[in-house]
């Protein structure tokens, strides 16, 4: 995992590629290195075009993190996902709780128009 804070839209944006498997080896670390990005925002993009896999683990780990940005009044959406992962969410009607873009740019961009602040 990556992370890095973005300002182009003119609100601090926390971009994180996750790469390779989330699953539940290292699912955990997810949800810690998440709570550590907390500290500088509220307002998240998961970048998943180097994702490979996730498992339930994984699912739950980034749905956790769905969870703690709303309750800290922020906002989680998704960018770049692979048909095989895209299928995960689907099946699990996890789809329903994200908000899901084709690329980075235009969940960068739905911060802008949507006057999440």
């Amino acid at each position: 995992m990556t992370f890095h804070i973005d300002t182009s839209t003119g609100k601090k944006l926390g971009i994180a590629a996750l790469i390779g498997r989330i699953d539940s080896k290292n699912s955990s670390e997810l949800i810690t290195s998440f709570a550590l990005w907390q500290q500088q925002t509220s307002l998240f993009v998961f970048d998943c075009a180097r994702l490979d896999f996730i498992d339930s683990s994984g699912l739950g780990a980034i749905v956790s993190c769905l969870r703690n940005a709303i309750e800290h009044n922020g906002d989680l959406k998704l960018a770049n996902l692979s048909p095989k992962v895209s299928m995960v969410f689907e099946i699990t009607k996890a789809k329903k709780l994200f908000s899901m873009f084709p690329d980075t740019g235009s969940a960068i961009q739905s911060f802008e128009t949507n006057g999440t602040e």
